[in-house]
């Protein structure tokens, strides 16, 4: 009996062995999978192709699945990647033995390719400059790491710097040629310089005396029927900044006129909401059904939405019809503010602003003291393709007016604050009242007027808060603070 148990024991355990109901037994470890990325993240440029190649231990008999999006997309040991678009990509990659399936999922980052683009606000005609005198010039190249640059004057290298200073001892008329090169693209420019013994124009005597003063004809008086508020939106020209072109809290609806971005500022001002000025510069002109009376006290209110430890002053600047055309065409004079005798307020200050090359992209600026910079591009609060005005149709434009320093500062809770100036600023706290006798001209003397039609608030500092973007003077309304007090 004992050997009849056994050898029926026997007989069992080789048919389990040899069998297993047509299956094969695997005594190796389940499939592991290994890329060539320690943290599972490729980054690949638009365009271009990632070759994946797994290395895959213990996969004997196995087969192999790539999926991208649920989708699959290979049943190859290897894949080969591209993508035309920017974005995140997730790529699920599996390997099935007929007892176990394993995958492994790896992020693909396809970021732009990084063109170098060249910025340069060249006038229509060229540069002018006299016979032996210098001209530097200073392009903007973005995305300019491991970019080769080079100069050519009239066919002829020149040099090979990022900035190239131009002289000539002749007269006449130069091309001058620039490019920029990386293993991504190429951008080039050329443009004149006219070389001349006298420059046009040069008879001028460059007198800094002031214009003529207002001259108090043109008076319009108000009546019963008389509004309180601004009755038109005469010129409507911010500088780029995120709430420019923005569709939620911005309000705009794709406006690309001149003429629908004064509707805009009109419905928006009417309604209460915020009109954004966008950096420094940026300006709105506003008009009256009557003249706004100097009579030495408060005469304008100006409200904007700055709250404690965020103000972003505007420049308030004033201007009389002079000519009675009922233009905003004659000289405007600044309201002083606190910081008008400040040494570090700057005045005539001019900056240059570059429309973007490509969408979601920031815009480059530079001002007319050589320094350069960007309003930088926030996609994740505000997603609209470019912060440069739609309607501007020119690829630079630029805006000057006074320019005060920035005292914004990060605090040690984390917290950007914007302290409030002193007084004199519109969108500075909770002050929002003006006088007309703080009027001074261009020398910074006061000048008399008895009353003004037309009213400009213009952002006033070039600063900008890390996460929260440029600082920018937004505005509320514009009123004839006469017929309120």
């Amino acid at each position: 009996m004992n050997r009849k148990h056994n050898l029926l024991l026997c007989i069992s355990l080789f048919l389990l062995a040899g069998c297993n109901m047509g299956r094969e037994l695997y005594n190796e470890p389940a499939p592991l999978i290994t890329f060539d990325v320690p943290d599972g993240q490729y980054t690949v440029k638009t365009g271009q192709t990632l070759a994946i190649m797994p290395q895959i231990s213990y996969d004997t008999g196995a087969s192999y699945t790539w999926e991208l999006d649920g989708i699959t997309v290979g049943t190859d040991k290897y894949f080969t990647f591209s993508a035309q678009e920017p974005g995140t990509y997730f790529l699920t990659f599996k390997v099935t033995r007929p007892d176990i399936t394993v995958s492994k999922q790896v992020r693909i980052n396809v970021i732009r390719k990084a063109h170098p683009h060249i910025f340069l606000a060249v006038p229509v005609d060229g540069y002018s400059v006299l016979t032996g005198t210098s001209l530097t010039i200073r392009p903007i190249v973005e995305n300019n790491e491991n970019t080769e640059y080079l100069w050519k004057v009239n066919q002829v290298e020149v040099s090979r710097d990022s900035i190239y200073t131009f002289t000539s001892s002749y007269e006449g008329n130069y091309d001058v040629f620039f490019s920029a090169v990386n293993e991504d693209g190429a951008d080039e420019i050329l443009f004149r310089v006219n070389v001349a013994d006298t420059l046009p124009g040069s008879g001028d005597t460059g007198t800094t005396d002031d214009p003529p003063l207002p001259s108090d004809k043109y008076y319009r008086p108000s009546n019963q029927e008389s509004h309180a508020h601004w009755s038109a939106v005469l010129e409507y020209t911010p500088a780029p900044g995120q709430f420019i072109n923005e569709l939620e809290t911005g309000g705009f609806s794709g406006e690309n006129t001149r003429e629908g971005s004064i509707r805009y500022a009109e419905k928006r001002l009417k309604e209460g909401l915020f009109v954004s000025l966008g950096a420094f510069g940026g300006y709105l002109v506003a008009g009256f059904d009557h003249s706004i009376v100097n009579d030495g006290g408060y005469n304008l209110q100006i409200t904007g939405n700055a709250y404690e430890n965020s103000s972003e002053p505007g420049i308030v600047w004033v201007m009389q019809d002079s000519n009675g055309n009922g233009l905003p065409d004659d000289t405007w004079y600044e309201l002083k503010g606190s910081e008008h005798s400040n040494s570090s307020t700057r005045r005539n200050y001019a900056v240059t602003y570059f429309r973007p090359r490509e969408p979601e992209s920031p815009v480059h600026w530079i001002d007319n003291e050589g320094n350069t910079g960007t309003i930088d591009y926030l996609g994740s609060f505000h997603s609209q393709d470019s912060y440069y005005p739609l309607w501007i149709d020119r690829d630079y434009y630029t805006l000057t007016g006074t320019c005060l320093e920035s005292c914004n500062y990060l605090s040690q809770s984390g917290s950007w604050i914007s302290p409030p100036y002193g007084w004199g600023y519109a969108d500075n706290n909770d002050q929002d009242l003006f006088r007309i006798a703080d009027a001074v001209t261009p020398k910074g003397d006061p000048v008399e007027m008895g009353f003004i039609d037309f009213v400009k608030v213009q952002t006033g500092v070039q600063g900008k808060s890390a996460w929260l973007g440029e600082i920018s003077t937004e505005i509320c309304s514009i009123s004839d603070y006469n017929l309120i007090k």
